[in-house]
């Protein structure tokens, strides 16, 4: 079965919604019997449908992995952004005591007046930054995607564990044809609803909606 599943990032700390409202890939599974097909005809039906069956595990796995891929880029996008604001807040700050110091009773610097102007112009680029961070939303994007991933994971691996279970072991009889077909059509039904609730999750992120 699929080997590559990413496990990369930490245990799920929280589930976007139950896995059952996605098509289940165990509920109800009833083997019916398909005892008309020859056995050669069995095994090359089995073997069709584990390739397509596969083929879309891997494609779920392989959105798991890029849905890990863009929660550490907005991570570390969020993390940049923190310290600019951090460091620019700091910069007016320094430039406030600075005014302070030149423009005391006694002082004979000159710059009181370019440096309280400095601090202005500076609270103006600080006040811009900060509305960019949150127009960016980077740590709320990020976790739009952690939670995407981590929906993909259950999924593709819910169907992995339903194949192992309900068809490797009936190889070559009518029941495995029959839990074959139906666990292919339930995860082309949870595909779908995958994509739909990635979209919504990634689009609220970025405050569109869906």
């Amino acid at each position: 079965m699929a080997k590559g599943i990413s496990q990369s990032l930490s245990p799920r700390k929280a589930r976007v919604g139950p896995l059952n409202e996605f098509p289940s890939a165990t509920a109800g599974l009833q083997p019916l019997q398909w005892s008309g097909m020859s056995l050669e005809k069995q095994k090359e039906f089995v073997e069709k449908t584990y390739q397509e069956f596969l083929s879309l595990i891997e494609e779920i796995v392989a959105s798991s992995d890029r849905c890990a891929d863009k929660y550490e880029h907005f991570m570390r996008e969020h993390v940049v952004w923190r310290w600019t604001v951090i460091l620019s807040t700091g910069v007016i700050a320094l430039l406030n005591i600075l005014v302070s110091h030149a423009s005391a009773p006694g002082s004979k610097s000159n710059w009181g007046e370019p440096l309280s102007l400095a601090a202005s112009v500076w609270a103006v680029v600080v006040t811009i930054v900060a509305t960019l961070e949150g127009f960016t939303n980077a740590a709320d994007r990020a976790q739009g995607y952690r939670e995407s991933r981590e929906i993909f994971v259950d999924v593709s691996r819910e169907f992995t564990a339903a194949w192992d279970t309900f068809v490797e072991p009936l190889r070559d009889s009518p029941e495995a044809c029959a839990n074959a077909s139906e666990l292919l059509r339930r995860l082309i039904a949870a595909d779908h609803e995958l994509r739909a609730r990635f979209k919504n999750l990634t689009m609220e992120r970025q405050g569109g909606k869906p």
